[in-house]
């Protein structure tokens, strides 16, 4: 019987583990071990990178991986009685890119570039959509509580990359959601009404905001505004390095203090 848990309650499943769930990751322990243990390392190092249940096998020759990597991975997951789905699994250059964990990967001219997944952010706009269409009689303060925890989320995985173009898309498409949002609330009211009721300009652009009286003082309620987020590039930590072991303390503590140095400038 398979099944996940959620608050507490267990949920049974007729096929398949819980993506991420305890028995896909014990399933793939010993991949990256098998795939470097082999002699293809002697000729070209393969590199295998995996998160959770999703992993990456990269190599300098498509031949290897077609004849040799890819073989030996379908054999590792039939030996626990698993199939290798042919639907997921890609051989790509570099050149031409590919998808992982909501990234793309690319070298353009050379340089690699990652980048959000397409995929991922048509998916993200049109989750934006749905939920501004399906709350049209939600007050403007309750919508924005809504929107702005999905927003703060989504920035912060991707603040990381090269997405400062695509936060402006994501900008820009949203705000035509809710200015629809807002015409369909008061069909009979001109263009300049709707905007002075909902929209405040802040040095030029429009942004959607509300009010709500608390305690005799009048609160503003703003949108999150995800065009305006800084970059933040991510610096790799060692791959040896652990909490638990003396000799990187003062690594990780050298990191922290750089990390909290780099918050504080942008507060």
């Amino acid at each position: 019987m398979s099944g996940f848990m959620d608050k507490g309650l267990f949920y049974r499943t007729d096929e398949g583990t819980p993506q991420g769930g305890i028995i896909s990751l014990m399933t793939l322990a010993g991949l990256e071990q098998r795939i470097k243990s082999t002699a293809l390392k002697k000729v070209l190092e393969p590199t295998f990178i995996g998160y959770a249940d999703d992993f990456v096998v990269t190599c300098a020759s498509k031949e290897v991986l077609e004849n040799d990597i890819k073989p030996l991975i379908a054999y590792f997951l039939a030996e626990r009685g698993l199939k290798l789905s042919e639907e997921k699994t890609h051989i790509t250059h570099i050149n031409d890119g590919f998808d992982f964990l909501g990234f793309n990967y690319r070298k353009y001219k050379g340089k690699l570039l990652i980048k959000q997944s397409k995929a991922n952010t048509l998916m993200f706009l049109n989750n934006l959509c749905e939920l501004i269409k399906t709350h049209v009689t939600f007050p403007v303060n309750d919508l924005i509580k809504l929107i702005n925890p999905k927003l703060r989320g989504w920035s912060n995985y991707y603040r990381h990359c090269v997405v400062k173009q695509e936060f402006g898309y994501v900008s820009h498409k949203l705000f035509h959601a809710l200015w629809h949002w807002a015409k369909r609330r008061h069909p009979t009211k001109s263009r300049t009404w709707i905007a002075l009721k909902y929209f405040i300009n802040r040095k030029g652009q429009w942004q959607f905001h509300g009010w709500q009286k608390i305690m005799d003082m009048d609160c503003q309620f703003n949108l999150f505004q995800i065009a305006k987020v800084p970059i933040k590039r991510h610096v790799k930590i060692r791959s040896a390095a652990t909490p638990f072991d003396p000799q990187y303390q003062e690594y990780l503590a050298k990191r922290k203090l750089k990390r909290l140095a780099r918050n504080s400038w942008n507060v």
